[in-house]
Parts: structure tokens; sequence; C-alpha cells
């Protein structure tokens, strides 16, 4: 070759392979980011450790959890740099959105409030509060802020108590506050399910239906109306006894405007790739669109979120999507790799990196086969969420629709033999459970005390059971109801074991 050329040649030659460097995905360094969270042990503080690990496995970013009473410090630390993202309700973050000063990345719950009080107090509701002793939340949570926002709306004069949540538990039983409100997700309080399970004096009070439509119209972006369902605290005794009619703000993570959009694309992409992960905190992600779930009701959303939501894509792929639609540079780039030896360089480094996936398809699917049979439905949320990462992939282009095939084959072969193994294991557990009634019945006759023992075997089998995964939660409350017929119909027959049932309750 002539002297004269080489350079060029060099120069184009060190283009290609910069261009194919980049489609092979090198290692990246891993970036750190600060969420301000909240109490240790708390909803906020593990809704943050899954937004870590969402974040770690997908966007190899490392979020640094910070503690804090809740989110009026959550907020006031964003806005004084302390960190780059916070956990805020939404009727708490409003102000700041409108004025600019923070933008959201996504709603992470819905968070009704609760007005717990005594059954003695005689409060019915939200203005029954009125010059009562009500604990209105520890300062610098987001309860506080909601509990001043709801008594200065409606002039309610409160005897405020500024007690923690648990401390303000133990005060209504004490019978030294009337009531105490209560702003979060239902479940994602163990402590208001034990309180309200294990204290029949308690009850939750609705906000009247006038009250809720002016708060709606008043301040559209940081309320909704919603309804706690009937038993959803407990079905036996059902907790509540009625649906109670109230409002509700959001959980929503929030940034500044100037947080680096790429950071930002980031987080959003590892919570909404991961967002059946965050079910359990909202559990209409479970079955929902997570992108719209996302960013219900958001006005005021980060470009780096919004981008994200638009593209419903990894940020870091968007210049392989600019690729993609740009016809003149792609016919650019196979001449210039298909009149060189680079073209055969990438089409082996193909072929040698679908053999890793499927290498690595199979290595994962003998992992999960170590849960089996005992883990079985651990085991399909993991096959279920390797099966999605390879849609993503061929989506992306990243591998070739027969290399798509071959995996999703393995996936959804093993992601059949566990779902068959879940249905046998139901089977079996009704079986059981019926051979077990059964023989209750039998022995109730003959030995009323063995029988109450039986029974008490039964329950902690089913919460086992339930706690296992391994029954549905409807299957566990038609099983529990199906043990209460029984004693309902056999308790006449056997007044000593109908004495001693209606001393223990049969719901767990």
């Amino acid at each position: 070759m002539p002297k004269s050329r080489l350079p060029l040649f060099k120069r184009v030659f060190g283009c290609a392979v910069g261009l194919v460097l980049l489609t092979t995905g090198c290692q990246r360094s891993t970036k750190s980011v600060t969420l301000s969270s909240g109490t240790p042990q708390g909803y906020y503080s593990r809704l943050a450790s899954q937004i870590g690990d969402a974040a770690s496995r997908t966007g190899d970013l490392a979020v640094e959890n910070r503690p804090s009473q809740g989110s009026i410090e959550n907020l006031k630390r964003l806005l004084d740099r302390q960190a780059d993202f916070a956990l805020v309700q939404l009727d708490v973050a409003n102000n700041a959105m409108r004025e600019g000063k923070i933008q959201a990345v996504a709603i992470l719950a819905d968070e009704p409030i609760h007005i717990i009080a005594s059954r003695e107090a005689k409060i019915r509701s939200l203005t029954d509060l009125n010059r009562k002793r009500v604990g209105v939340g520890a300062q610098g949570s987001g309860i506080r802020f909601t509990s001043e926002y709801l008594s200065q709306a409606f002039t309610l004069e409160l005897r405020e108590d500024s007690s923690q949540f648990g401390e303000a538990f133990r005060k209504l039983n004490a019978r030294q506050l009337d009531a105490t409100i209560y702003v979060g997700s239902t479940g994602a309080s163990d402590l208001l399910r034990q309180q309200l399970t294990a204290n029949p004096a308690l009850q939750l009070v609705s906000i009247e239906p006038e009250l809720v439509n002016y708060l709606i119209n008043r301040d559209p972006g940081a309320y909704q109306s919603v309804t706690i369902p009937q038993g959803i605290y407990s079905p036996r005794p059902t907790i509540p006894d009625r649906d109670i009619a109230t409002l509700a703000t959001a959980t929503v993570l929030v940034t500044r405007p100037d947080v680096n959009a790429e950071t930002v694309g980031l987080v959003t992409w590892s919570i909404l790739y991961n967002s059946r992960r965050f079910s359990r905190f909202y559990p209409e992600l479970q079955t929902g669109e997570a992108r719209s779930l996302l960013q219900k009701n958001l006005l005021y959303i980060h470009p780096g979120a919004q981008d994200v939501y638009a593209q419903n894509a990894d940020p870091r792929n968007a210049w392989l999507r600019y690729f993609e639609s740009n016809n003149d540079l792609q016919a650019g780039l196979v001449i210039l790799l298909g009149t060189s030896g680079i073209g055969l360089i990438i089409q082996r480094w193909k072929r040698d990196r679908c053999k890793k996936l499927i290498a690595a398809t199979i290595t994962r699917i003998n992992e999960l086969k170590l849960l089996l049979p005992q883990n079985a439905q651990q085991a399909l949320l993991g096959i279920e969420d390797l099966s999605q990462e390879h849609r993503l992939m061929f989506i992306e282009g990243s591998i070739t629709s027969d290399v798509y095939e071959q995996v999703q084959h393995k996936t959804q072969t093993f992601a059949e033999q566990c779902r068959n193994i879940l249905e046998q294991q139901r089977k079996q557990f009704v079986l059981n459970t019926l051979l077990i009634l059964d023989d209750w019945q039998a022995s109730l006759q003959v030995d009323p005390q063995a029988a109450l023992q039986k029974l008490t075997y039964l329950k902690q089998q089913y919460r086992e059971m339930l706690i296992a995964d391994q029954v549905e939660i409807q299957a566990y409350i038609e099983l529990m109801e199906l043990t209460l017929l029984s004693v309902m119909t056999l308790a006449g027959t056997a007044p000593e074991v109908r004495s001693s049932e209606e001393r223990s309750s049969i719901a767990p």
C-alpha cells in the first residue's frame, strides 16, 4: 500500500473499530447517587432499598439510602443539594413542583389518608376530630404536613400530639389520644395492620364526600378520591368492616431540574424495567401498564424521565436508535465494514456473543431449578424476569431472531414446569386440607379437645403455606371460610368446641 494512503486507512480503520467496540457494551464505571428516604425499617426506607436494588441491577448505579424523618425533611435535603433524589408525598412536593424547583421521576404508590379513632371517642367523620386529641405525625414527616393541611382547610381545632406513629398507637390504646392520622399505602405498615387486628376498640373513619370533593377541586394535582376496601387489613375479623371513603395523595420520587438527564433516565429505566418488583408497594403494577401508572397525574416530569417513558427503552442506547433511524449512516457503515475484514470479525463476535447468551441462559435456569419444588413461585418470577430481558434485547437488536427463539423456548419450557408444580402444590394443598377437615369432623364427635388441636394445626398450616407463596391469598381466604363454615355447622353438636372456638379467632 502506498505510504500516502496509509494514514487515511488507519483513520478509517480506527473509526470502524471504534463503532464495533461501541456495540459490545463495554463495562461502564458505576455512578453513585444519593436518595433521601425515611425512618429505618419504615415504608419509605424499604421502598428506597428496592430502588437501589433495581438501579444496581439494571442501571449500573449505586444508590446511597439516607434515612430521614420523612417527606418534609427529604424535600428540604433535595432543595439544599444534600441529596440527588428524594421520596416525598405528592401533596408535600406540589408547591415546589409548581415553582419549578423540583421535578418528578415516578409515582411509586398511592397513599390513602387513614383516620384511626377509638370507638369510645364517637368519631364518625373527619369533622368530628374538632377539639379532639389527635396524633398528627412527627415533625418533618409527610403525615404532619397532611394533618395540618386538613385542619387548616376545614378550620379544625385539633389538640395536636407530635408522637411517632408507634408511640401514637400506645397513647391511643391508653386512651391518651382520641384518634391518630396515618398517610401511607394500604398494607405498607405492618404496625397499622397489627394494631387494627389486635385492638377491636379501634376503627377506621371515613371522610365526608363533600370534603373530599372540595379538596380535589382545590388541589387536583395533590389529592384524589379513593376507597379503602372492606377487609383489606384482615378478612376475619373483617377490618375495616365496610368500605372507607377517603382522600389519597401519592408517593413520588423527585429530583432537581439540574440533575444530569442521563442519570435521571437510568433511575427511571431501572424502575420501569423492574416495575413488577415494586408491586408490593404499588399493587396495580402487578397487572397494569407500568408506563402509565408511573406517570399517573404527574404534570412536572424531569426531561430525562420523560424521554424514557416516551421511548420505553434504556437511555444508554439512544445512539443506537439514532443509527437505526438514519439510513444513510447505516448504508455507509455497511459499505465500510463489508469491504474489509472487520465484517468477518463482527460476524464472529456476534456468534460468540450468542453462544455466551445461550450458555448464560442455561446456567441461570439450572440455578433456578435449585429452588424447585419448595420455592416454585420464586423460580417462576426469576424465569419471567429473564424472559423479559431477552425480549428487550431482541427489540433493541442485540440478538438475532433465531437466538431469541432458542432462549425463549428454554425459558418458556422452564416457566411451564414451574406453573405445573405450583398447580400440583395447590391441588395437593386443597386435598390435604379437605382430608384434615374430614378427620377433624370425625374426631369432633369423639374427642372435642383433640378436634380443637387439629383445627389449630390446620390454621397454622394455612399461614405457613401463604407465607411461603404456596397458595394464593384468594384460595387461602376461601379455605379459611370453609373451615369456619365447618365450625359453625358442627358447633351445635359439640358445645365444648363451640365455646372454645368463640374464644379463639379463626382468622390469621
